[in-house]
C-alpha cells in the first residue's frame, strides 16, 4: 500500500508540474496512449487507487418511456418477438434488446443507424451484446416516465 501511494503522489506531482505541457496532455487525454500506461501501472503496483473499491455492479442508466430507443449500427434483425428485438449488427456483434415494445419490424428487415427499434414496455430494458456466441456486454436500464 505505501508503494501505491508513493506512486500515485509521484505521478501526481509529475502530471501537476507539467499540465501544460503538450507531452503531459497528450498522455492523458489519449486514450489510447493512456490504456498502456495504465495496464503497466497496474502490473506492477496493482489497481489505480481510484479503482480499489470498486464494484462490478454498472451504474444503472434511465430512460424516458416517452422516447423510443434507436438503433446503435446498421444491421439486420434476427429474432424478434413481443418483447425482444436481435440485431445482427454490420460490424458482425449481435445486440439482443429485452423489454420494449418493438416497432413493426420483419424478420431480415435492415434497419439503419438512428432508427427506432422500440418504447419501453416495462419499468427495464436488458441490452446484451455478442460476438461469435460470447456475451461480451451488458446492460440494464432503468425506465422512468
Amino acid at each position: 500500500m505505501p508503494k501505491k501511494i508513493m506512486a500515485s503522489f509521484c505521478l501526481f506531482v509529475v502530471v501537476y508540474l507539467n499540465q501544460h505541457a503538450s507531452l503531459a496532455k497528450t498522455i492523458f487525454t489519449n486514450d489510447f496512449s493512456f490504456a498502456p500506461f495504465s495496464a503497466a501501472y497496474e502490473e506492477r503496483f496493482g489497481t489505480l487507487l481510484p479503482a480499489m473499491n470498486r464494484t462490478s455492479i454498472a451504474p444503472a442508466s434511465f430512460v424516458s418511456t416517452n422516447n423510443p430507443l434507436a438503433a446503435e449500427q446498421d444491421g439486420v434483425v434476427i429474432r424478434i418477438n413481443n418483447e425482444n428485438i436481435s440485431i445482427q449488427q454490420d460490424d458482425g456483434t449481435e445486440v439482443e434488446v429485452r423489454g420494449l415494445q418493438p416497432e413493426s419490424y420483419r424478420l431480415f428487415e435492415r434497419i439503419k443507424q438512428g432508427e427506432p427499434i422500440g418504447i419501453p414496455s416495462g419499468r427495464i430494458i436488458e441490452i446484451v451484446e455478442r460476438k461469435n456466441g460470447q456475451a461480451i456486454s451488458s446492460r440494464k436500464v432503468n425506465v422512468y416516465e
